[in-house]
């Protein structure tokens, strides 16, 4: 990607399913590359919930297939024997590839994250990411962010929704 573009990432299921809800999957263009677990790739592309072809047409996407040993072992060392496939393999993911920010709308993967030194994301800080980064104005974040919550699966609260437009609106005026 360009010399723009912010790190990589690797992605769970969640934020990959409401973006391309909501056609907004090119925003994660933005990120130098985003690596997908064999397992969010089953979640999403293997479901049909997710277009392959669009994810590929982003040219930064990557699937990457786990051992099943090292899954399993990482989550019995870190205690995470509690999560699923996919949020398993996204957090081995970014230890095996040394990446540290992790696309989840998940409570409990983005807690786990936390306590690994993981910068969680969700499908929201990806919108208001991109505004930060200028690849989209305040008002077409601010659409964004109410498509999110009126046309995708994602759950999160209106009074959150609101919260994020008014922080929006306030790092953007002048």
């Amino acid at each position: 990607m360009g010399a723009g573009a912010v790190g990589p990432v690797v992605a769970d299921s969640g934020p990959l399913i409401h973006l391309a809800e909501v056609g907004l999957l090119g925003l994660l263009r933005m990120f130098e590359a985003v690596h997908a677990p064999g397992a969010v790739w089953s979640e999403t592309v293997g479901k049909g919930l997710v277009n392959e072809a669009d994810l590929m047409g982003l040219g930064n996407v990557c699937r990457r297939d786990l051992r099943r040993e090292d899954v399993r072992e990482y989550a019995h060392e870190d205690g995470l024997e509690a999560l699923h496939d996919g949020e398993l393999e996204s957090l081995c993911l970014c230890r095996m590839l040394g990446v540290f920010t992790l696309l989840t709308d998940d409570l409990a993967v983005r807690k786990a994250a936390k306590r690994l030194g993981i910068t969680p994301v969700g499908s929201l800080g990806v919108v208001v990411r991109a505004h930060k980064r200028g690849a989209i104005s305040v008002k077409e974040a601010e659409n964004a962010i109410v498509q999110l919550y009126d046309l995708s699966s994602l759950f999160v609260t209106r009074a959150i929704v609101d919260l994020v437009i008014d922080e929006l609106r306030k790092s953007s005026s002048p």
